[in-house]
């Protein structure tokens, strides 16, 4: 991405997030709509992506997500690495500053119906299943199977979504009050 349009988006961004205290589904719109704008690969529609999330503008075409995820708060996703220029040091081989800075870039895939808590950071190379809950302040790296609930630095599977949620219904710790229309699908 040129500096130009870098530049563009970083103004962009910075009005659209003024819309959600506004309004918040005409804010999801622009967003996404920026995001994909961008070069971020979104498959159907986020249910919500905070304002404050960053998304690391190296390379944007390296973010994919799935379908009805959620972003928190402050969740960062990188998919650059800036750390090979220190480690190349510790060898012996000392690069001019700005001149031949070294990193690393890859991609990041995050499946559909997935939660990032707030404060989550999402690391170059990760892929998260689908239907995968992230624990606030966790830092994410490596392959991560769907159906799971996952927290920590590193992040380590806690539990199993469906079993979470299950207890977490029993136990009436929800604000769900209406009758519940299972998915068939999902619990075949």
């Amino acid at each position: 991405m040129g500096k130009l349009n870098k530049i563009l988006s970083v103004v962009g961004r910075g009005l659209i997030k003024q819309i959600e205290t506004i309004n918040s589904d005409l804010y999801m719109r622009a967003y996404v709509k920026h995001l994909r704008r961008c070069g971020v690969r979104i498959a159907g529609t986020p249910k919500y992506i905070h304002p404050s999330a960053y998304f690391d503008g190296n390379d944007y075409s390296k973010i994919s997500f799935g379908d009805n995820i959620t972003i928190s708060r402050d969740v960062i996703i990188l998919t650059h690495d800036y750390s090979i220029t220190t480690a190349l040091t510790a060898i012996g081989i000392r690069l001019e500053r700005h001149k031949g800075e070294r990193y690393f870039s890859e991609s990041i895939e995050i499946g559909k119906d997935c939660f990032l808590g707030a404060r989550t950071i999402v690391l170059p190379g990760t892929r998260i299943g689908d239907n995968v809950i992230v624990g606030a302040g966790s830092v994410v790296r490596g392959e991560i199977p769907s159906n799971c609930i996952i927290a920590g630095n590193p992040a380590r599977q806690i539990a199993v979504t469906s079993t979470w949620a299950e207890r977490r219904l029993a136990e009436g710790r929800s604000n769900i009050e209406e009758p519940i229309q299972r998915n068939q699908a999902t619990n075949s």
